[in-house]
């Protein structure tokens, strides 16, 4: 002890086992007023003090076990949302910090994604196995729609959607898309500008997702992956979303539509997909493409010239070929990179 008094002689000087004072030490056993006096009586330090310090000392503890219970819940819920989608894409999207405790960590995931209960976000992966590609991890694919449903929470817009404005809405889109250049920046601004958010949210490991359209709040949001930085790709991606909501696929708040690579089983994509196909190039024009051999040469350099003529990006013309013929041997060259 600090007066050069062994735990032995104290206890002895007031009468009580070493042990005891051992475990008051200790933090084991508390300081009862009786005990309080003992030691102001030895010490000439106030009993009050002593019981004040067990006071604190009892409310501080109990501080402690309280945090430490709220950290086993938190640990407990982030693995019961783990099990619906990965937690570890998430915080390395966000650049979350995972060495701070699980409360805070958990009260910020919440926060950022607008999570309900872990047992309700389960439902809702559920809901897309119905419509899913055989194979497609769904709790990757959830991983993503979080993503994209933060990022479309973000997103304000200037106008109002209105279906009856949707023919001036292509016509400004493709011109976008035919000319390529700030693409991204343009295509978000004119959806905005119609009353719909657009967005780009990279896909994640283990989701082949194209694109997502949904109700976000009553406003049509679109999110695609871009997983091909291509002109025709982004073009074609994002009238298939545009289709879903043109064509009311999505009635209500909850409705919802994810394109997924190879998958066309569902009516509404394959009708997505040819009202993607015949915006980008109508039909009546496009039965005035030419006929040529099917050697990549030939069709590259005719429809390019086709597609020159008609005021259409060339990547577009050559892009709906090789979805037509399978046919994806074209010397590509930077224009058709995304502008």
């Amino acid at each position: 002890m600090e007066r050069g008094i062994t735990q032995k002689d104290f206890a002895k000087s007031i009468d009580m086992q070493p042990s005891h004072i051992n475990e008051i030490i200790k933090g084991k056993r508390s300081v009862t007023m009786l005990i309080a006096d003992k030691f102001e009586e030895a010490l000439g330090i106030p009993s009050i003090s002593w019981v004040n310090l067990q006071t604190q000392y009892d409310y501080d503890t109990k501080a402690i076990e309280k945090r430490e219970l709220k950290e086993i819940e938190a640990k407990n819920e982030i693995d019961d949302y783990n099990i619906s989608f990965d937690i570890k894409t998430v915080v390395e999207r966000f650049s979350v910090d995972v060495e701070k405790p699980f409360a805070q960590l958990l009260n910020e995931l919440k926060t950022m994604l607008g999570l309900p209960e872990p047992a309700e976000l389960q439902l809702a992966t559920g809901r897309f196995k119905k419509s899913l590609k055989t194979g497609l991890d769904d709790r990757m694919l959830m991983t993503w729609v979080l993503l994209a449903k933060h990022q479309s929470s973000k997103t304000v817009v200037t106008g109002i959607y209105d279906k009856n404005k949707n023919d001036k809405l292509i016509s400004e889109l493709k011109s976008v898309f035919n000319e390529n250049k700030d693409t991204i920046g343009r295509v978000q601004r004119i959806f905005s500008n119609y009353g719909i958010k657009f967005n780009i949210v990279p896909k994640v490991e283990k989701a082949s997702v194209d694109g997502f359209s949904f109700m976000d709040n009553g406003i049509p949001s679109i999110v695609l992956t871009m997983r091909y930085n291509m002109i025709d790709h982004l073009a074609f991606d994002t009238f298939h979303e545009f289709g879903h909501i043109d064509l009311q696929h999505l009635n209500g708040e909850n409705d919802s539509k994810i394109s997924i690579e190879g998958y066309e089983e569902d009516p509404e994509e394959k009708e997505a997909n040819q009202y993607a196909a015949s915006i980008l190039i109508p039909d009546k024009q496009w039965k005035t493409a030419p006929k040529v051999r099917m050697n990549p040469f030939s069709i590259q350099r005719d429809y390019t010239k086709w597609a020159n003529d008609n005021n259409i990006n060339k990547w577009i013309v050559l892009g709906r070929i090789s979805k037509e013929t399978g046919m994806y041997k074209f010397k590509s060259d930077n224009s058709r990179k995304v502008g």
